[in-house]
This record gives structure tokens, sequence and C-alpha cells, in this order.
């Protein structure tokens, strides 16, 4: 990440002077280059968090009024609304975050609406979270 702010400032100091062809050259270069350093720094990110789910098969998560409960091939996990801290939504995911015994210890469902049998569930499940835990 810090490759992706200081190359990109360390080109343009370097050509500042050079001409303007240079001068539109840089900008477009750098964009390229800080749009390649998150991407790649997302993957890196989120390889380790795969790597921890993926022995534990494909999962399916169901929620009704007492909390939400997840049943992968080789574990289940049920948790009640009360130990979900808050919910965000975007504009293909719901994510729940959980707490286990305080904010040291916590966890996060991501729930894509993509996966709802009907477009009346993803309403129903909204319904749900508004009613039992806080949006954040």
């Amino acid at each position: 990440m810090l490759l992706a702010v200081v190359v990109p400032v360390l080109l343009f100091v370097l050509v500042a002077g050079m001409g303007p062809l240079l001068s539109v050259l840089v900008p477009v270069l750098s964009l390229g280059i800080m749009i390649v350093a998150l991407e790649l720094g997302l993957r890196t990110q989120t390889r380790p968090l795969f790597s921890i789910v993926e022995p534990y098969g494909e999962c399916r998560m169901v929620a009704d009024e007492r909390g939400a409960v997840s049943a992968g091939e080789r574990a289940s996990f049920t948790a009640e609304w009360p130990v979900h801290s808050g919910h965000l939504e975007t504009p293909r995911l719901f994510v729940l975050f959980v707490l286990f015994g305080g904010e040291r210890s916590a966890g996060v469902a991501v729930l894509p609406e993509r996966d709802a049998q009907d477009p009346a569930d993803v309403e129903r499940l909204r319904g749900i979270l508004g009613r039992n835990i806080k949006r954040l």
C-alpha cells in the first residue's frame, strides 16, 4: 500500500518539469499503479481468510426472529440476535457482526443477496434484521 502512494509521487516529482506529454502520462500511470496495488493488497488480505473457512465446505444460513443458524458440511453455528453488534447492507450483501464475549473476539457473517431463492426473501431478511439488530 505504501508503494501505491510513494511510487506515483516520486514519478511525478521526477518528471514535473519535463513537458506536457509527461505531465499527462504520469498521473495516468500513477492511477494504474494505485489500482493494481490496491487489488493485490485486497487479495493478499483475503487469501488467509478463505484458507480458514475453506475446510468447512459450503455453508447455508437461515435467519428467523430468534437468530441466525449457519450450517455447513462439517460444522454448524447458531447465534441469537443479542450477540450481534449490528449489520450493514451493501448493494449486494448483508454483513452481520457477532461479538463472542467482547470486542476482541468478533466474527462476521456475509450473506450475498444473489443467493436468495426469491426477491421477497431479501425483503423478509431486511425486516428481520431491522427488528432485531441495529444497522451500522
